[in-house]
């Protein structure tokens, strides 16, 4: 399907020159790249396609993922979908491990794997993180870390690839109480979510709705899922990601993880299509219960009841004079046949010793008979003031590549005046460096100036550089537009006699003039967040001069 991108001047998005900038200025790179070269994409030409055909066509790509592998092979089949490059038909499509193998020891007899996720170490240290949060939850860990999957065909830059960065939250909940406390404050935020029942039915449609309204109509599961959901929304926007190129699709059933109980992805368009960026999954208790199971750990929460909660149980009571002697060394397998019964197998069994006797099967095959003077079985009242119970998990899941790569071709355009001059309009709470001090000349009496000014810049926790090159300043200027930097200082002659300084934005290319001191107290603002370019524009004059340094 089409993706016509355009940029801030409305021109379509050159890819090419939008690869150019990034490979020139080294934001990214292929690993190993100086032992080999690059794939060379192959596009072909478009042929027209009935209407009729396209509708039916994009019917199943909607509900591509929700496709098992069989009615995939079908597909292929009816399509006649064949290898672009040899013209030959495709194989079944058969199960792929996206575990990277690996062997652990000097004989390499023991099979091992690396972390598709880092999910896995916060739950393996529960006990420990529950401890650190006094018993309570619901509470929250985070990390971030590198992640390994074995991808069938690396591609696309920084989107497809065997090796990459996570950054994972893992939020705690009551499995009876999915309510979050904050949940108010993002109530009325508004997402653009791509539902499973749309999918389903063949859509792509997106339906614009409040994340409360989300909540309150099912489409979301929980409170909590929703208040993730409402913060990696705002934090894509913050950071600098397109609104009109934001969504959040649900996972249909067959594509739904073994452990999820929900699942939403925030998908960002690029020049690539739809990709997934961020997930959000309610994997409820599924890890925490594998984990305990296989080490015998209980990972449970411990709470104290407002009011005891009276229970009668049937419990199963030995004779330990006669039980002793009469099975010596097969006593504990007797008692865990019998101990792991639960309240119908107990009844069950106290029926039958009624009667005079029964038998009692152990693992290996042997029999037990077991008469009313070996044991009894009687009901009695327990007292339980404490709940035990295994959490929920919300998990937030950012794949940091992705995101940086959406980022970088949202925010890439080239000036009207001259193609050639490519910007990145990265928003400075991302934007590597946050200040370019720019002094007109290399000589000495402007040293003590620029050491001056970034020095106050580093007061300030502002990052800044020095360029002092021998170029023109408005080279100097575009080489760091292309680089993100949104402000510039420029010092001057005046700036060594008077003490002001001029301060350029990035994609306006506007300047302002004032004081040493009065400019960077609003760049510092600008850089915070706290006032935007417009406001700065009131609080200092404009400089008049922008061509004679442009």
């Amino acid at each position: 399907m089409a993706n016509n991108q355009v940029n801030k001047t409305a021109r379509p998005f050159d890819k090419s020159r939008f690869e150019a900038l990034l490979n020139r200025r080294f934001f990214y790179a292929p690993a190993f790249e100086i032992y080999g070269g690059r794939a060379i994409l192959r596009t072909t030409s478009r042929t027209a396609v009935p209407d009729e055909v396209v509708v039916e066509y994009e019917t199943i790509l909607a509900q591509l993922d929700n496709y098992s592998g069989p009615e995939l092979g079908e597909l292929c089949r009816k399509y006649d979908i064949r290898n672009p490059d040899t013209d030959n038909e495709v194989s079944e499509p058969q199960q792929f491990n996206l575990m990277f193998a690996s062997s652990i020891g000097p004989t390499g007899q023991h099979p091992g794997f690396l972390r598709p996720e880092t999910a896995q170490g916060h739950f393996l240290n529960f006990s420990r993180l529950l401890e650190f949060n006094d018993g309570r939850i619901p509470f929250a860990s985070a990390q971030i870390g590198r992640s390994f999957r074995n991808e069938i065909s690396p591609r696309a830059g920084l989107l497809r690839v065997r090796e990459f960065t996570m950054a994972e939250i893992e939020h705690y909940v009551d499995p009876e109480d999915k309510r979050h406390e904050r949940f108010s404050e993002v109530r009325d935020v508004e997402l653009d979510l791509l539902d499973r029942h749309t999918q389903t039915a063949g859509s792509t449609k997106v339906t614009r709705m409040k994340i409360g309204d989300a909540v309150d109509k099912d489409i979301v599961a929980n409170e909590t899922l929703g208040y993730f959901l409402a913060r990696i929304h705002q934090f894509l926007l913050k950071i600098g990601i397109d609104r009109t190129r934001l969504r959040f699709r649900q996972h249909m059933a067959n594509e739904m993880a073994h452990y999820a109980m929900d699942c939403w992805d925030a998908e960002i368009q690029n020049s690539y299509g739809w990709t997934e960026c961020v997930g959000c999954a309610d994997r409820a208790a599924y890890d925490l219960s594998v984990h305990s199971a296989k080490t015998g750990h209980p990972l449970v929460v411990r709470q104290a009841l407002k009011e005891p909660i009276i229970t009668e149980k049937l419990v199963a009571e030995f004779n330990k004079k006669t039980f002793g002697k009469t099975f010596g060394k097969d006593s504990a397998v007797i008692q865990n046949i019998v101990g792991g019964m639960d309240q119908a197998l107990l009844a069950k069994l106290q029926g039958e010793l009624a009667q005079g006797s029964t038998t009692v099967t152990s693992s290996d095959g042997r029999e037990f008979k077991l008469t009313p003077d070996l044991l009894t079985i009687e009901k009695k009242t327990f007292k339980q003031s404490i709940r035990e119970f295994t959490p929920n998990v919300i998990e937030p899941s950012f794949g940091l590549g992705r995101i940086l790569y959406a980022l970088l071709e949202h925010s890439f355009w080239s000036r009207e005046q001259d193609v050639e001059r490519g910007v990145l309009s990265l928003p400075a709470v991302v934007a590597p460096t946050k200040v370019l001090i720019v002094p007109l000349s290399a000589k000495p009496e402007f040293d003590p100036l620029v050491k001056e000014v970034s020095a106050k810049l580093r007061k300030a926790g502002i990052f800044s550089r020095v360029d002092d090159s021998n170029t023109s300043i408005g080279k100097r200027y575009a080489r760091n537009d292309e680089l993100g930097t949104p402000y510039g200082l420029t010092l001057d002659f005046a700036s060594v006699a008077k003490r002001t300084m001029t301060l350029r934005e990035r994609d306006t290319t506007g300047q302002l003039i004032g004081d040493i001191d009065e400019v960077i107290g609003v760049v510092t603002e600008l850089v915070n967040g706290t006032i935007d370019w417009a406001e700065a524009c009131l609080r200092l004059p404009a400089y008049d001069s922008v061509q004679s340094v442009e």
